[in-house]
């Protein structure tokens, strides 16, 4: 039989850092998700901009990194490396947003679940090299390091408009 320890529980960790993100992302209900925050002249990312962030981020490294498939989500470039916020012309709504962040995760979860220790040691299939590593496991990794920022960056939204969490 195959093993698969070592992915489950990287999986598990993954679950655990998706369920603090939709913990954090239930907070912003009632907020303008497209309100753009300034700090010292900077401007920082919306929670709009993040979550549609996050549909990309997961899309891209676990469904076409490791699983080497596609949704053909047709907005999702929009929201990836070096995109520009001012500049997304046709962007979808929230609604379509927080309903492609789910099935997004359904499909990547339906992809890892599937992978042997073995088959996460062969290299991703999307050219990404993290810390010297090109393997299916180490794109997950980052998947599990990437989330929690963007989950800070929604923390400094939801304090800026006086919602606590406890």
């Amino acid at each position: 039989m195959e093993n698969n320890t070592r992915t489950q529980a990287l999986i598990k960790t993954y679950e655990m850092a998706r369920n603090l993100s939709n913990y954090y992302n239930s907070k912003l209900e009632g907020l303008d998700l497209h309100k753009v925050y300034e700090l010292d002249g900077v401007k920082m990312n919306s929670a709009f901009w993040i979550l549609a962030h996050l549909v990309w981020t997961e899309h891209f490294l676990i469904i076409e990194g490791i699983g080497g498939e596609s949704l053909g989500i047709e907005w999702l470039n929009d929201f990836g490396f070096g995109s520009e916020p001012d500049k997304i012309e046709n962007p979808p709504s929230a609604e379509e947003v927080k309903k492609k962040l789910e099935e997004v995760h359904t499909r990547s979860m339906e992809i890892l679940n599937k992978m042997t220790d073995e088959q996460m040691q062969s290299e991703n299939n999307i050219e990404a090299n993290f810390g010297g590593s090109k393997t299916k496991e180490t794109v997950l990794m980052h998947a599990i390091r990437h989330e929690p920022m963007h989950v800070g960056q929604v923390s400094w939204i939801l304090k800026a408009n006086g919602i606590k969490l406890t």
